[in-house]
């Protein structure tokens, strides 16, 4: 119940993101576009052929057309062979009570009442007292009387919700019955009898018939009124049937208030938040499930509008057109970035007036905005994208603009204009990264490399307060990034997160043996129950460390989850080992609190973590005990059911085993021993 609150809830708040969003750019794009009309009546003659702006959709035509086929589409039934069935057990189970009841050793006061409690059909009281007084014989011969009638009645369909096929039915079951030689009461209840289970087995099938309809309709194409067509012809009558068309195109200019444009804008922008939502529901699901990313989307869209209506009252050129595919590209990801902002390009559009020369620039910076910084690796590579699209935007308006015009001088002022745009973009998503990152707690590539920096207080504090645990989380996260790279994960989070997964280690950095360095153990002074809560602790501490230095919320989860809830196994074996009963000693208290990793990034970590540790702490390590301890980590966590919930797959978990044992095979291979000089020796 509270899960589909949550999800009630969840969509109401997705529907009020598309309302605002929607009315948002209908208030904005209403101040910019005008549309030419026309104020004509039928049989008036026109002064000058009226062409169609845009290809669009003849509706009654199709409409005709659609109607057309669909009525030559036959309704289908389905024929349900299980109701036949019901009806004939329904019949043998109640002569099976009636015997049972019969053979009761009781009066016929009481075997009546029992009778009376079968629901499977309702009699008066003389006709339960009929069916008592037949024998045995009788009633298996008016049972298969019976079952033979309702196989008659089911040998024609009875259709649903059609009274003549249940008379019809009636009249087979009265002719079979009027033939036997009982008494008029005891037909009337074995009418009764055999009545009760007429069911209706012929049913409408709207999936069928939907389906014919469809594949009808599958080849069916709309009546299209292409482009500069002409749609109403100089010195020729206006008929009503061009009236009507002028009018759903939004050409007509009548005496009242003309509320068509406006029908029609809001027709334009909510086709284009369809293909927005629809792509990123069926493309990315997490992105359009997730109302936080939603309302991001939704705020850069709009404001990538406002500051080209704004703008293009100056001059078209100069609008930002990379700003928003920018910050969705380092936000989210390219591919989203891409197709988010063309689509709202088209929105963009409409607020230029259609101009040709911005758009074909418009195209150019979306595209480039979104693909450049796919690699991005610091912050001032955005800057640098700026400049290279500033060369090439410049370019592109310079060489389009000169088949378009032979004004030189304008041309070239209006590339100047185009390179101003591209680095005003790039000044802009500077500007706005940083709070979109905060706002909306957002790992980018960026904020992640920053993460990377050596002087990060709690990298040195990793480095200087627990040295063992620093290096081996540099060789977790080699070979994380490693695998991250071969399976399509993000490489760039999996070794970040792999530098602060043991950040909860220097609290108490001297209880992990890679921090021990011949140091005396302290967990041999301490019960095993403490030793596993010490260990286990370091999850819940780093969680607290990673809050306390604002570590953002996916490099928190990679902490929380790298352990999962996997067994802290050698303090429970001890503490079993040590019991007086072992039966008592409760696994749950040994156990990591979990989650298990609920994305690719934490499995790998989980895996390359109890990797990289497991191997290191094999004396005279070769290539086949490598790869025996490798294949036994992963298949113990598999076995636990650590991985089940992060969306790695078995061939991404042998692609990761392989790239694990590259890198292990390297960092661990056997070294060739060199050889004394027995002479320096001598000499010496």
């Amino acid at each position: 119940m509270h899960k589909k609150k949550s999800s009630i809830l969840s969509n109401t708040k997705r529907g009020l993101i598309f309302v605002i969003t929607f009315l948002a750019a209908y208030v904005i794009l209403t101040t910019a576009l005008v549309t030419k009309k026309y104020d004509l009546k039928v049989g008036e003659i026109p002064k000058t052929d009226i062409k169609a702006p845009r290809e669009f959709v003849d509706e009654e035509a199709t409409n005709a057309y659609k109607k057309e086929i669909g009525d030559k589409v036959e309704l289908q039934y389905t024929l349900k062979k299980d109701v036949q069935k019901t009806s004939e057990d329904n019949i043998r189970n109640f002569f099976a009570d009636l015997l049972s009841i019969k053979q009761q050793n009781s009066d016929d006061k009481k075997k009546k009442d029992d009778l009376s409690k079968v629901d499977i059909v309702k009699l008066d009281s003389e006709g339960y007292m009929a069916l008592l007084a037949l024998d045995k014989s009788d009633i298996g011969t008016i049972q298969s009387i019976l079952i033979e009638a309702m196989g008659k009645v089911y040998a024609t369909p009875i259709e649903e919700d059609k009274q003549s096929d249940i008379e019809s039915a009636k009249i087979i079951i009265d002719n079979k019955i009027s033939t036997l030689d009982y008494s008029r009461s005891l037909k009337e209840t074995l009418k009764a009898i055999a009545y009760s289970q007429i069911r209706p087995n012929f049913f409408y099938d709207k999936e069928k018939t939907d389906e014919k309809l469809k594949e009808a309709m599958k080849n069916l194409s709309p009546v299209l009124i292409k482009k500069n067509q002409i749609i109403v012809k100089e010195g020729e009558p206006v008929t009503a049937r061009q009236i009507q068309l002028l009018n759903s195109i939004g050409l007509m200019n009548n005496s009242k208030f003309n509320f068509i444009i406006y029908i029609a804008l809001a027709v334009y922008i909510l086709a284009i938040f369809i293909l927005q939502y629809g792509f990123l529901k069926k493309e990315h699901k997490e992105l359009y499930e997730d109302n936080s990313k939603l309302l991001l989307i939704s705020l850069i869209n709009i404001l990538s509008l406002v500051l080209a209506r704004g703008i293009n009252i100056a001059t078209p050129f100069l609008i930002p057109f990379a700003f928003g595919p920018m910050l969705l590209a380092l936000l989210l990801n390219y591919k989203v970035s891409l197709v988010v902002s063309m689509s709202n390009l088209l929105l963009i559009s409409a607020a230029t007036g259609f101009n040709v020369e911005s758009m074909v620039l418009g195209v150019l910076s979306t595209i480039l905005g979104s693909v450049l910084l796919k690699k991005m690796q610091q912050r001032n590579d955005i800057l640098y994208a700026s400049i290279y699209m500033a060369v090439i935007c410049s370019v592109i308006t310079f060489s389009s603009g000169l088949l378009l015009s032979n004004n030189n001088m304008d041309v070239l002022i209006k590339a100047g204009i185009s390179a101003l745009g591209s680095i005003f973009s790039g000044i802009l998503a500077i500007g706005a990264l940083s709070f979109f990152e905060n706002a909306f707690d957002i790992m980018t590539n960026v904020k992640l490399l920053e993460l990377s920096n050596p002087n990060n207080p709690l990298l040195r504090k990793i480095l200087m307060e627990a040295p063992g645990t620093y290096h081996h989380s540099m060789l977790v996260a080699n070979l994380g990034e490693m695998a991250a790279e071969n399976i399509g994960a993000n490489p760039i989070l999996t070794r970040i997160g792999a530098y602060y997964h043991d950040v909860g280690k220097t609290v108490r950095p001297i209880f992990f043996k890679e921090n021990q360095m011949g140091k005396e153990n302290p967990h041999d002074k301490i019960s095993p129950d403490l030793s596993a809560l010490i260990i286990v602790s370091h999850v819940k501490d780093g969680i607290e460390l990673a809050e306390k230095n604002k570590i953002p919320t996916g490099i928190k989860d990679i902490i929380q989850q790298h352990h999962g809830t996997t067994l802290v196994k050698y303090f429970y074996i001890t503490a079993k080992n040590n019991a007086e009963n072992p039966e008592a000693v409760n696994e749950d208290e040994y156990r990591y609190p979990g989650p298990i990793p609920q994305s690719k990034e934490a499995g790998i970590i989980m895996l390359a973590d109890s990797v990289e540790a497991a191997v290191r702490s094999i004396n005279d390590p070769t290539k086949e005990k490598i790869e025996e301890m490798v294949e036994k980590i992963i298949k113990d966590k598999l076995d636990n059911g650590q991985l089940d919930e992060c969306d790695l797959t078995l061939k991404d978990i042998k692609n990761i085993k392989l790239c694990f044992l590259k890198a292990l095979n390297g960092i661990y291979h056997q070294r060739i021993e060199y050889p004394t000089d027995k002479n320096s020796k001598k000499e010496s």
